[in-house]
């Protein structure tokens, strides 16, 4: 096989994941392969470094590992040209959100060997999450070679496949809630009279921070917060009056509302 990853489908998680995966120096770019049906896209890759291809047929021939990264609202339509290539080799890794593993087996053959993923937009600085669940017909060294190619750029964590709609607010979307908490505070900052560059470098390294406290100082959540909830403080008022606006529901009905998408583009 001239490639070792081939990529069907090349939007922003695609990049993101290969960006991250080229900074840390495992894989060559000629060794990922590249199919999409943007010309400007694939020009862009083949500038790179990276090995592109015409077809889906050629791609799935070449690689061991191939991603499906494409919409649910599409995968449909190129398995044929998929199950055309493949042999018994191939692992699929999908990042099509919903997409069961059921329904690949069922396009493909039985046997077929799928590994469904959930990545974040964050391997693009090597600080990936990838939540994966494998099918049975995944060997342990098929599963090894996903998981090298995944913890190039992040960390790895395998979950059963009933929670991967439940898996995405935790990880696939919750870069866009802060990305969203951050927008507002820098409009109510820069309201305030700061530059917004300062309250962003402020902001976004005391929440690197924060992350880092949650991995790493062996408290939980709760007890660095409670940390912060002085009585009579600036903190407590803050969170007495998220409470009073309802701040907890909003982030429950949202995860809920995510998954219930989820599972939504999963009806194939």
């Amino acid at each position: 096989m001239s490639t070792i990853v081939g990529c069907i489908g090349a939007g922003n998680i695609v990049k993101a994941l290969l960006a991250g995966v080229e900074k840390s120096g495992v894989y060559f770019p000629n060794r990922i392969g590249i199919f999409d049906v943007s010309q400007k896209v694939c020009d862009d890759f083949r500038e790179k470094g990276y090995t592109v291809f015409s077809s889906i047929d050629d791609l799935v021939k070449s690689a061991r590992v191939v991603v499906v990264a494409v919409t649910p609202q599409v995968i449909d339509s190129i398995m044929q040209q998929i199950k055309n290539a493949l042999s018994a080799d191939t692992i699929f890794l999908s990042l099509a959100a919903g997409v069961s593993i059921k329904w690949y087996q069922e396009q493909l053959g039985k046997d077929c060997k799928v590994i469904r993923c959930m990545p974040t937009l964050t391997a693009q600085v090597g600080l990936g999450a990838f939540a994966v669940s494998r099918a049975e017909t995944v060997a342990d060294d098929d599963y090894k070679a996903v998981e090298c190619f995944l913890s190039s750029c992040g960390i790895v964590e395998e979950i059963p496949e009933s929670l991967m709609c439940e898996v995405v607010p935790i990880n696939g979307s919750a870069p866009a809630y802060f990305y969203h908490m951050t927008r507002v505070i820098l409009k109510e900052a820069v309201h305030m009279g700061f530059d917004e560059d300062t309250a962003l470098r402020l902001f976004a390294q005391t929440m690197k921070g924060s992350a880092e406290m949650l991995l790493n100082s062996g408290m939980s959540a709760e007890m660095l917060e409670d940390k912060l909830r002085l009585k009579g403080g600036t903190t407590l008022a803050a969170l007495d009056k998220m409470d009073e606006l309802g701040f907890d529901r909003c982030l429950t009905e949202g995860i809920k509302a995510c998954v219930s998408r989820c599972k939504e583009l999963g009806n194939l």
